[in-house]
C-alpha cells in the first residue's frame, strides 16, 4: 500500500514545508524583499487564505479526474513556489504565496480523498494516517532541516527545496498509473457547499478548528512556554520531543482507525489526552512528566486529522473531497488564528506556561462539541433503524 502511496505522501510533505517554513524564514526575506518583517509575513496569510478557499470550492470538482487534477495542482504549486524563490518584489512575493496555497488547497484533500479510495475500506484509516504523516513530518522535521540549510545558504535556496520536494510529489503522480486511480464524484458547487453546511459536517469541521487553534497555534509560541519549564536551557530538546510525538501520532493512528472502527471515539479520546497534556504542560512538573507530556501533545494534535478525515468520509460517501478539504481549511486556519490570539495574549503580558493553560480552552469547548457530534451519530442510527 505504501508503494501505491507514496507520491500523495511526498505531496504531503512538501506542503508541509511550504506552510510553515515562510514563518522562520522572514528575518532572511524582509531585506531582500524591501520591505518589513510584518509585511512578508503576510505571505504566510496569503497561503493559508487562498488554501482555506480554494480547498472546499475546487477540491470536489477536480475529483472527476484526480490524477490529472493532482497533477496541474503540483505543478501549479511547482510554479508558485519558483515564483518565490526568484521574485524581488513584494506584490510577486504574494501573489506567488496565494497561487502555492490556492493549488495546495486542491492537492491536499483530493490525495487524501483519493488514497482512501485507493485502497480497500479496512485499510482507509491506515492510508489517511500515511498521507497526513507526510505532511507531519514536512513540518516537524523538514522545516528545522530547511531552516538549518537555509542559514548556511540563503532563505531562497530552502524555498527551492520546497519545490523539488514538489517535483518528485509531481513526476510520482504523473508516472505511477494516475489514469488508474479511482474518480471522487463531484456533485454541484452548490450541493458540495450545502454538504459542508449540514450540522454534523459543521460540527466535525469545528472541532478540527478548535484543536488547530489549540495546539498547533500554541506551536508557534513554544519556546516561551519552556522557558518557564524544565526545559528553560534545552528547548531544542522539547521541540524535537513535540516533533517526535507527532511522527508517532500520525504513523500509528491509521492502524487504530482500522481496528477500532470507530473515529469519533477516537477523537473524543484524543481530545481527552490532548487537554490533560496542555494542563500538564502549565504546571511545569518535573522534566520526564513534562516530556511526556510533550510528546502527547504532539502525538494528539497530529494524530486528531486523520479520523475526523475518516468521520467525514464516511458520512459523506458521495462528497468526501470537498468534506475534507473544509477539515484541511479548518486545521490551517485553526493554526493562523492560534497564532494570532497568541501574539495578542502575549503582547497582553501573559507568557510561558500560562499559554498552555489558555490554549486547553479551545479544546474543551471541542470536546464539548464533539460529544455532541457522537450525539448526533446516535440520533442518526436510531432514526434508520426499522420500527
Amino acid at each position: 500500500m505504501i508503494f501505491r502511496l507514496w507520491p500523495f505522501i511526498i505531496g504531503s510533505v512538501a506542503l508541509g514545508l511550504d506552510a510553515y517554513i515562510i514563518a522562520g524564514l522572514l528575518p532572511l526575506m524582509a531585506p531582500d524583499l524591501s520591505a518589513s518583517e510584518g509585511m512578508v509575513g503576510l505571505g504566510v496569510t496569503a497561503f493559508t487564505g487562498a488554501y482555506a478557499v480554494t480547498g472546499p470550492v475546487l477540491a470536489g470538482a477536480a475529483g472527476r479526474n484526480p490524477g490529472r487534477s493532482l497533477s496541474i495542482a503540483l505543478a501549479v504549486f511547482t510554479l508558485g513556489n519558483l515564483a518565490t524563490a526568484f521574485t524581488s518584489s513584494l506584490a510577486v512575493f504574494i501573489i506567488a504565496r496565494i497561487v502555492a496555497g490556492g493549488a495546495a488547497g486542491v492537492y491536499s484533500p483530493l490525495s487524501s480523498a483519493v488514497a482512501a479510495a485507493s485502497v480497500p475500506e479496512k485499510n482507509r484509516g491506515r492510508a489517511l494516517g500515511l498521507v497526513l504523516a507526510g505532511l507531519a513530518m514536512g513540518t516537524v522535521f523538514g522545516v528545522p532541516l530547511g531552516l538549518i540549510l537555509t542559514k548556511a545558504t540563503s532563505w531562497r535556496i530552502g524555498i527551492l527545496l520546497v519545490t523539488v520536494v514538489g517535483v518528485v510529489a509531481l513526476a510520482g503522480v504523473f508516472f505511477s498509473n494516475s489514469r488508474d486511480l479511482p474518480g471522487v464524484e463531484a456533485p454541484s458547487l452548490g450541493d458540495r457547499l450545502r454538504s459542508v453546511g449540514t450540522l454534523p459536517n459543521l460540527t466535525t469541521v469545528s472541532v478540527t478548528l478548535l484543536t488547530g487553534i489549540a495546539s498547533l497555534g500554541l506551536y508557534t509560541y513554544i519556546t516561551s512556554v519552556l522557558g518557564d519549564t524544565g526545559f528553560r536551557d534545552s528547548s531544542t530538546l522539547g521541540i524535537w520531543i513535540w516533533g517526535l510525538g507527532g511522527a508517532v501520532g500520525v504513523l500509528l493512528i491509521g492502524r487504530l482507525i482500522d481496528r477500532v472502527g470507530n473515529s469519533l471515539r477516537i477523537t473524543a479520546v484524543i481530545l481527552v489526552l490532548l487537554t490533560v497534556s496542555l494542563l500538564v504542560v502549565g504546571t511545569g512538573p518535573a522534566v520526564w512528566v513534562l516530556g511526556v507530556a510533550l510528546f502527547v501533545w504532539g502525538a494528539a494534535g497530529w494524530a486528531s486529522l486523520a479520523p475526523q478525515q475518516d468521520t467525514l468520509l464516511t458520512a459523506n460517501p458521495h462528497d468526501g473531497a470537498t468534506a475534507v478539504a473544509a477539515n484541511a481549511s479548518a486545521n490551517y486556519l485553526g493554526s493562523a488564528l492560534g497564532s494570532a490570539l497568541g501574539a495578542a495574549v502575549v503582547a497582553a503580558g501573559v507568557s510561558g506556561t500560562n499559554l498552555a493553560y489558555l490554549a486547553a480552552v479551545p479544546v474543551v469547548v471541542a470536546l464539548g462539541l464533539h460529544l455532541l457530534r457522537m450525539r448526533l451519530a446516535l440520533s442518526l442510527i436510531h432514526i434508520s433503524e426499522p420500527t
